[in-house]
């Protein structure tokens, strides 16, 4: 068994798109439109078998969510290399997401957990 995808509904399903696209250079691999439903997703590969879909229904609720809460608590990704890993540290940094933490060498192994666009909470990793 394996784990096909992840699901994470938001507000701004454009933005959402363009921050996988350009953090993590995912790919849309389909698009669902269903207006009937009010429904609209947009499923993404980053670089290997599972999936991320982003999905918008503008009348579901949003509330505040605590990074430490219940639940679903991140999403990790990995990075190809160390250096990899340092360009998003510095990118979370300069857009302003909250890095909940971060490697304390900027050398070897690592792993970066920030709080980011709409509240998603996501891990880099590298050398795990």
């Amino acid at each position: 068994m394996y784990l096909r995808n992840v699901g994470i509904f938001v507000k701004d399903l454009e933005g959402a798109k363009t921050f996988f696209e350009s953090y993590f250079g995912a790919k849309v691999l389909k698009t669902f439109n269903n207006p009937a439903k009010n429904y609209y997703s947009y499923i993404m590969e980053l670089n290997g078998p599972g999936w991320i879909e982003l999905m918008c229904k503008p009348e579901t609720v949003d509330i505040e969510k605590d990074p430490n809460r219940l639940g679903l608590a991140h999403i990790c990704i990995c990075a190809d290399t160390r250096e990899q890993l340092n360009t998003i540290i510095d990118r979370f940094k300069k857009d302003g997401y909250t890095i909940q933490y971060e490697p304390s060498s900027p050398e070897g192994p690592g792993e970066v957990r920030a709080v980011t666009f709409e509240g998603i909470v996501i891990e880099v990793n590298y050398g795990y």
